[in-house]
């Protein structure tokens, strides 16, 4: 999983390139940082708390401070990005010249979707960028900054609202989409296989087989690490008791969800308060 900033960087780029199949096992952590994630090749199915979308081959995603959001495949096919994450001193700047809005407006967007040229432009844009931190020195911070403000700029300017790619690959996945989203929306009521379907209006034996040949994973496994990972949240960044987070969490008891939490994760939700906090 992509790590967050190194202590005195105020930066970070990789690329990433996964197998077919390839699948987050738990959320990325956005905490007090932003990121940007290029699509080079694939496409990956993104949810987090407040929203679920695609992301294909070309579309750049904006990723706000405070969330957490977990993607995984949609097809057979590998793929590649380029993550940056960076701090608020790299877009002060800019912020100052676009307005706070309008920086929120690309994060709102959530995946912008450019043109052909355009997607050339920015992929030629994060070379640069790439090199400079491959090669970082005494200047790379400055000269990364003014990059990071034109790419941004870019996608400001060049942006595709509401294209119909992306309209067409919803349509395709919504079912999908939708459950997501429902699951995540009633976690706490632990739904069920039946009732998440019958809430999209399809057959619980067909969305049992869009998670597996989907997501290559069971829909109560699915379930179960939405769950988890609502605990771990919850364990580091609340005060709530091991009861009170079993509940929000959508265990039954407290005992069966330190059961499922130390079977999951190799370690008691208790301790893992106190080793991560």
């Amino acid at each position: 999983m992509p790590l967050p900033l190194k202590p005195g960087y105020n930066f970070n780029l990789e690329r990433i390139v996964r197998p077919p199949y390839y699948e987050m096992n738990s959320a990325e952590a956005y905490t007090d940082f932003y990121g940007i994630s290029y699509m080079v090749s694939g496409d990956r199915l993104i949810y987090s708390p407040t929203f679920t979308t695609i992301a294909q081959a070309g579309d750049m995603v904006f990723i706000p401070k405070n969330v957490y959001r977990r993607t995984t495949y949609i097809s057979g096919e590998p793929y590649e990005r380029i993550l940056i994450k960076f701090s608020d001193s790299m877009i002060e700047d800019l912020i100052k010249t676009i307005g706070v809005a309008s920086f929120e407006e690309l994060c709102l967007e959530h995946v912008l979707r450019f043109d052909k040229s355009t997607q050339t432009e920015i992929y030629g844009i994060l070379r640069e960028m790439e090199q400079e931190w491959n090669s970082y020195g005494e200047y790379s911070e400055l000269l990364l900054k003014g990059l990071l403000n034109k790419l941004i700029i870019t996608s400001l300017r060049k942006r595709v609202i509401s294209g119909v790619n992306m309209i067409n690959w919803e349509k395709k996945h919504d079912c999908l989409a939708n459950a997501i989203k429902y699951i995540k929306i009633h976690l706490r009521n632990n739904p069920s296989l039946e009732e998440t379907a019958a809430h999209i209006n399809i057959s619980p034996s067909y969305l049992s087989k869009l998670f597996v040949n989907r997501l290559h994973t069971p829909y109560s496994t699915f379930v179960l690490n939405e769950k988890i990972a609502l605990a771990r949240k919850l364990l580091l960044e609340s005060k709530l008791s091991m009861t009170e987070i079993a509940f929000e969490s959508g265990f039954s008891s407290s005992a069966y969800f330190s059961d499922c939490f130390k079977r999951v994760c190799g370690i008691a939700p208790l301790q893992y308060r106190k080793q991560n906090r």
